[in-house]
């Protein structure tokens, strides 16, 4: 994080689901239409489904070509590198230092 810009900080709470996917989706979008770096902030999350990790690899994807992104903490939280190994996606949802 450089000292003349904030990242923004995205709390993904408890769950990354089919049944927040939506609202997610919104939150992420705004996030990246600021051009401000984003920390995603997972280390509340229980549940992450194949849904939550579309979302991820899209929203990655997305934020890669832009301002960048990161896990909070620097370490991708543990339901979301197990949902993505299941899928053989993990590498993709490292992120990046912002």
């Amino acid at each position: 994080m450089g000292s003349e810009t904030l990242d923004e900080l995205l709390d993904l709470g408890e769950q990354l689901d089919i049944t927040v996917a939506a609202a997610c989706k919104q939150r992420l979008n705004e996030a990246l239409g600021g051009g401000q770096p984003i920390e995603l902030k997972g280390d509340r999350l229980q549940r992450v489904d194949t849904a939550g990790v579309q979302l991820l690899l899209a929203f990655a994807r997305a934020a890669a070509d832009g301002p960048g992104w990161g896990w909070h903490g620097g370490e991708v939280p543990e339901a979301v590198r197990t949902a993505a190994q299941m899928l053989g996606v993990e590498r993709e949802l490292q992120g990046h230092s912002v």
